[in-house]
């Protein structure tokens, strides 16, 4: 059965005030290298791995079972028909993010359940919901779809790369806004590779800033939004592999504001 967490209103300085949802550790694809039980030299890097919501939240969420509360009852697990009556309950043009911790729903942690993302898809209808996945999508056509059909149904999936190199690849598949983890020192706009602009999550460069004001991550962009590690983990994101000797930083010196119309 899928669970999940659900905050109504999230007190996370760079979210916002917002609705979040969490999902457990077991959604997480195993194609992501940041897993704390991965392989690569990143395994652990995932910011949800550390601090209070990779020590306690996340860790309560897969232990308990849905109908079951934690911090005295204030907590609660829900069920996925919970989770559909919470979206639905949003007002029109409402924005909101699913998965601050976990991924897509999936049997396996290799193929993400089209079933249930379809219907998270029907849910926010009229509403402006976002999140990001990391499972494959350059070889699992299923995952293609999926992900595909979420964007065209106006619920906002964006496909996580690791690398530059990578946020080419996923860009080239044009299914689906892209975003990168870069070493928390990258702090400036700069390019692909391939040329394609890569601009740095606004609500990490301005304590004024947060995902409820804006909102690029729920919007169909060629941009790339990159995200500078967070957590103790941060070390672990190899700056050789993360960003290109292409960085333009002619165009874009020191901490460049940008645009959130990207």
């Amino acid at each position: 059965m899928h669970k999940y967490l659900i905050t109504p209103k999230s007190h996370n300085r760079i979210l916002g005030p917002i609705m979040v949802t969490t999902s457990p550790r077991r959604t997480c694809p195993l194609a992501c290298p940041l897993r704390k039980t991965g392989s690569s030299g990143k395994a652990g890097a995932c910011y949800a791995e550390h601090g209070f919501l990779g020590g306690f939240i996340w860790t309560k969420l897969d232990a308990l079972q849905v109908g079951q509360s934690f911090k005295a009852g204030r907590v609660r697990v829900y069920a996925f028909e919970e989770l559909l009556a919470a979206i639905r309950a949003l007002p029109e043009g409402t924005l909101w993010r699913h998965n601050q911790a976990g991924d897509l729903a999936s049997d396996d942690q290799e193929t993400i359940d089209a079933k249930n993302l379809a219907a998270i898809v029907a849910a926010n209808k009229g509403r402006r919901g976002f999140t990001y996945t990391h499972y494959d999508v350059e070889r699992n056509a299923a995952n293609r779809e999926a992900v595909q059909l979420a964007n065209q149904g106006g619920f906002r999936v964006n496909l996580s790369a690791d690398t530059l190199e990578q946020a080419d690849r996923l860009a080239e598949l044009a299914i689906a806004p892209v975003t990168v983890v870069v070493p928390a020192t990258v702090q400036q706009s700069h390019r692909t590779p391939a040329g394609r602009k890569v601009i740095i999550c606004p609500a990490r460069q301005s304590s004024k800033m947060t995902c409820a004001r804006c909102g690029i991550c729920a919007k169909n962009r060629k941009a790339i939004v990159a995200f500078p590690a967070l957590g103790r983990g941060a070390s672990k994101i190899d700056a050789d592999k993360a960003i290109s000797s292409r960085d333009d930083a002619a165009e874009s010196p020191g901490r460049q504001r940008v645009s959130i119309a990207a």
